[in-house]
């Protein structure tokens, strides 16, 4: 609610005062602006009768930046954005509605679409002269989201409505609602005004496209990123999804492997198969999944990387990776999975004339680039890809229904390691939850009954959080994830076409209790049962993000 203040916000304070005094009044007002927080919506505001903004001869982009409303009995609020506090515009607003006789019931920072909606400042057929375009409605979106350590943005919009959300550590979260009419303004403004012309998947933005993409540089607090923009029609209405990919500078430091939330056991793997000189890695997962982010650690991390060549071709180039000559891609929106993504095979050849060690190819999704990735291995080179499949040994199946024979992928030389990954949302240790508290009796008897887990260690996410975690319960991603190096009967299995028996055979490897720390034949949902075990990660994001406990197949073993 609103409190009264401080008597100079009223206008009270008699005669002029020296220009240091007023200096020390005007930050004595943001300082208590800051305090008292940040408006977001209608319902934090007390009733009003009407906005008088542009009564007060503010107009244009302005409006966006601050609104005065009038309460009634010659009261007013004004609300003011954080970029334009203790401003010229925001201290000329208040002077003027003073002057008109007004006493300051309070000032108070706003968001930029609530002072934008109070002012009903938009115009809807570009037809006012007098109103705002979208321009400080995106600036702040995105200012938002990246204070939030958002990973992607998704601009909704139906029929009726449009809702942006904020995927934060893994999660998705409602941001704000606008209507369909600002939704469109939204996009189009990020796809004509703030794309890089070439990026452009076509000249103009149409909503009547099926799909369109570009890449968007911008600069938050002296930061720069790159945010990648995918338009996507759906039957009701479209969707936006933007990625936000911070972009590194010279001696940023890259999170190891640890960091990143794999164990000993598999940085060891990961070490090895990295230090060879010949074989394809291969990283499998779901989109966001951060398979982008391991092969940057895992080319950065490399012990030889002074002494290569190596080259990535990308569509398009997500993250710097130093010592890596990159090539950035655009590839169509449509480009069929059959083989006719002639443009990637002409960079590759081109790469092979380039003298090249190491390979780095950010998706294999088409018959020709796998053909090529085969002859890079199979003349001695080392490759980098990412796959879309559901586990590691499913990236053998997906190469050889991309064309790869049998025996090609069942050669010694050939398969380094084949990876699979997701992200899991990181409980905050101040809040989280004993598991006893919150979940069902038959769940807390599968942990510990079928997959021999102590219900003592385990937690369950505060879904209300606290400070520490910005009442979201959760403070960060962490990696879960599998790692098969063939051995001479799984390259015999895969060569045979017994997907299967390999991967059996592979989880039969395990001599180690769901608890503990080595991660030799465990799939990326056993992964996931140990940092349950380690009070890490909440069960039911597990279940969400894999199966269910109840359906999961486990694999008898001697331990």
């Amino acid at each position: 609610m609103f409190n009264k203040g401080f008597g100079f916000l009223n206008g009270h304070e008699g005669a002029a005062s020296p220009a240091d005094d007023a200096r020390r009044q005007v930050a004595k007002l943001v300082g208590h602006m800051r305090q008292s927080g940040r408006v977001k919506t209608r319902d934090d505001l007390p009733a009003f009768r009407a906005p008088m903004t542009k009564t007060h001869g503010i107009t244009g982009n302005d409006l966006s930046a601050v609104a005065a409303v009038d309460l009634g009995g010659r009261e007013a609020v004004i609300l003011v954005s954080e970029s334009s506090v203790g401003q010229r515009l925001h201290l000329e607003l208040r002077r003027r509605v003073l002057s008109a006789g007004y006493k300051l019931a309070q000032e108070r920072l706003a968001d930029v679409a609530l002072i934008l909606d109070v002012n009903n400042a938009i115009s809807k057929d570009g037809a006012d002269n007098k109103a705002s375009d979208v321009r400080p409605l995106v600036e702040e979106m995105i200012r938002d989201a990246i204070t939030e350590k958002t990973t992607d943005i998704h601009i909704c919009c139906r029929e009726r409505s449009g809702m942006v959300l904020f995927r934060i550590h893994s999660r998705l979260y409602q941001y704000r609602g606008f209507d369909v009419v600002t939704c469109e303004q939204i996009a189009g403004f990020l796809f004509t005004e703030m794309a890089e012309g070439r990026s452009r998947s076509q000249g103009s933005f149409a909503l009547e496209a099926k799909s369109l993409s570009c890449m968007i540089r911008t600069t938050v607090s002296g930061t720069s990123y790159k945010l990648r923009y995918k338009f996507i029609r759906v039957v009701d209405g479209w969707d936006v999804v933007i990625r936000v990919l911070p972009v590194e500078t010279p001696g940023q430091r890259t999170p190891t492997f640890a960091e990143r939330g794999y164990e000993t056991s598999q940085v060891k793997q990961l070490e090895l198969a990295v230090g060879r000189s010949i074989g394809l890695i291969a990283i499998t997962g779901p989109t966001g999944s951060g398979k982008s982010t391991t092969l940057k650690t895992m080319m950065e991390f490399d012990p030889k990387r002074l002494l290569k060549k190596r080259y990535s071709v990308e569509d398009p180039v997500e993250y710097k990776i130093f010592g890596v000559s990159q090539i950035s891609r655009q590839r169509s929106d449509h480009d069929e999975d059959d083989g006719s993504d002639t443009d990637a095979i002409g960079v590759l050849r081109d790469i092979l004339r380039g003298d090249p060690n190491d390979v780095m190819v950010g998706e294999t999704r088409d018959k020709t680039t796998a053909q090529m990735l085969a002859d890079f291995v199979l003349t001695g080179h080392k490759i980098y890809t990412t796959l879309h499949t559901a586990s590691a040994i499913g990236a053998a199946l997906r190469l050889y229904r991309l064309g790869l024979d049998r025996h090609v992928l069942a050669d010694r030389q050939f398969i380094a390691a084949l990876m699979f990954q997701r992200l899991l949302p990181v409980l905050c240790d101040h809040c989280k939850k004993p598991a006893r508290d919150v979940l069902p009796k038959d769940k807390q008897h599968l942990l510990e009954r079928k997959f021999g887990l102590r219900l003592d260690t385990i937690y369950c996410t505060d879904e209300t959080g606290c400070p520490h975690c910005h009442q979201r319960g959760i403070v960060g991603s962490t990696v879960v994830a599998e790692i098969v190096v063939p051995d001479k009967v799984i390259r015999q299995h895969i060569a045979e076409g017994f997907d299967e028996k390999a991967e059996l055979y592979w989880r039969g490897s395990r001599r180690t209790d769901f608890a503990d720390s080595d991660m030799t034949g465990k799939t990326a949902f056993e992964h996931a049962l140990y940092k349950i075990a380690c009070g890490r990660i909440d069960p039911r994001d597990v279940e969400q993000e894999f199966e269910p406990f109840e359906t999961y197949e486990l694999v008898e073993v001697a331990i």
